[in-house]
């Protein structure tokens, strides 16, 4: 969190820095962090609020914009004027969902793992399926989801609106 803040910082200083390379530093440098962490911390919903903000003020002062402007200009769609920025939620949504396809993929330990902690999600919200677990997913609270890797997937994927298809375990 201090990296990013050191981030806006940074950027609010050095004004002469142009949009395009403000925009680079922060792609080549706030997502990747994000996504390293993002399978191995689940953040606490109030803290990841507050990453969620600081995220969104390096954004506006790459952009070079006042503080003041409305964030929903990083949150509306392509067609209505939005700007494009992938937020902290898609962020970690796709490196979970990435983390968990990994665990799945080798048979090293981690698969054996993972297949116990997606079992037990199923089971836990008595569902069959992905699919089915997912629209489940949407119901729970930020700590509920975060007890468990699927779980917080699922939960992460309904809250950004979109569905992911897959049998992690099907032998075929």
């Amino acid at each position: 969190m201090d990296g990013i803040t050191e981030m806006a910082c940074f950027l609010r200083k050095n004004r002469d820095l142009s949009i395009e390379n403000g925009l680079r530093l922060i792609e080549c440098t706030l997502a990747p962090l994000l996504a390293s962490s993002g399978p191995v911390i689940i953040w606490p919903e109030k803290e990841f609020k507050k990453l969620t903000a600081a995220f969104v003020r390096c954004n506006k002062e790459a952009w070079q914009m006042s503080p003041n402007t409305s964030t929903a200009l990083f949150t509306f769609p392509k067609d209505l004027g939005d700007l494009q920025i992938k937020m902290p939620r898609a962020v970690i949504c796709s490196a979970t969902w990435g983390h968990l396809i990994r665990c799945c993929q080798f048979d090293d330990g981690t698969r054996q793992l993972a297949e116990i902690s997606y079992k037990d999600a199923l089971e836990q919200h008595g569902c069959l399926d992905m699919e089915d677990f997912q629209f489940e997913a949407e119901f729970l609270t930020w700590d509920q989801a975060s007890q468990n890797s699927f779980t917080f997937a699922c939960h992460i994927t309904s809250t950004i609106g979109i569905r992911v298809s897959w049998d992690p375990f099907n032998p075929d």
